[in-house]
């Protein structure tokens, strides 16, 4: 079987709340966004934290999951047009702002994270010096991650540079000198570490080719993580099955064809 090795890096933690009601509105939003995964279930997600953060507003872990319901509310919008840019940039401003005030609270691996990507996120939209000069913010959390708990969120850092390094011109990672080989080390390790979890596979196979152009590698990836059951992690079947949704979308734009034609 593919997937053989020991599941050792583990998901988010759900945040906890000694008030009731904030409690509440945690589940609704945990419920909602393990039940799938779009714009608009993210969009219900960002409400249900905002209430939950008024209901208990000094709570580091409410605002963490903020910031991250905000990011993945903004990558699941369109990002064709200039005002779409604008509407983003605003949605990784707002939570940039919920992670720096979760940080503001506890140090925590979460708050650092959700702080690198949403800064990272809002850089997409800049020119390549604004991106080049936004690398050492964003690497500074990602350094305190790897440094605390590298395996957060099933190997989160790797996916968070093969990202980055997926979305910006090439010349603004080279402007900072950053080695993309360094990047294909850590998103090994999060398959390693976590191999039941795909979107690691996905995350990679995007990378390698919009990076690379290496074609070949990312159909490997994508076959082998298109030909298998989402239910293999039982706790993140949803993510799972969004990870082959995007892993057959990216089959299709390499190869032109639906999967498995090549």
């Amino acid at each position: 079987m593919l997937f053989s090795l020991p599941a050792l890096a583990g998901g988010l933690p759900k945040p906890v709340s000694k008030n009731p009601e904030a409690q509440k509105l945690i589940a609704q939003a945990w419920e909602l966004s393990h039940r799938d995964s779009s714009a608009e279930i993210y969009r219900q997600c960002v409400a249900l934290m905002e209430r939950a953060d008024q209901a208990d507003p000094h709570n580091d872990m409410i605002l963490t999951d903020l910031a991250r319901y905000l990011w993945n509310y903004g990558d699941n919008l369109p990002k064709q047009t200039k005002e779409q840019g604008k509407q983003l940039e605003d949605i990784y401003a707002r939570g940039l702002a919920a992670a720096e005030k979760s940080l503001a609270l506890k140090e925590t691996v979460g708050g650092h994270y959700w702080c690198g990507v949403n800064r990272a996120a809002g850089l997409e939209f800049s020119n390549i010096f604004f991106q080049a000069a936004g690398f050492p913010g964003v690497l500074k959390h990602s350094d305190w991650v790897k440094a605390h708990d590298p395996d957060y969120y099933y190997g989160a850092p790797g996916r968070m540079w093969s990202e980055i390094l997926a979305r910006v011109p090439k010349v603004a990672v080279m402007l900072v000198g950053w080695d993309p080989q360094q990047v294909v080390d850590e998103i090994n390790t999060s398959i390693q570490r976590q191999p039941l979890y795909l979107d690691n596979y996905v995350f990679k196979a995007r990378f390698i080719y919009t990076y690379f152009g290496n074609k070949v590698e990312a159909l490997k990836l994508l076959d082998q993580t298109l030909q298998q059951d989402p239910n293999i992690l039982p706790e993140e079947i949803t993510a799972n099955r969004v990870a082959q949704k995007q892993g057959r979308e990216l089959w299709k734009k390499i190869t032109g064809k639906d999967y498995p034609a090549r």
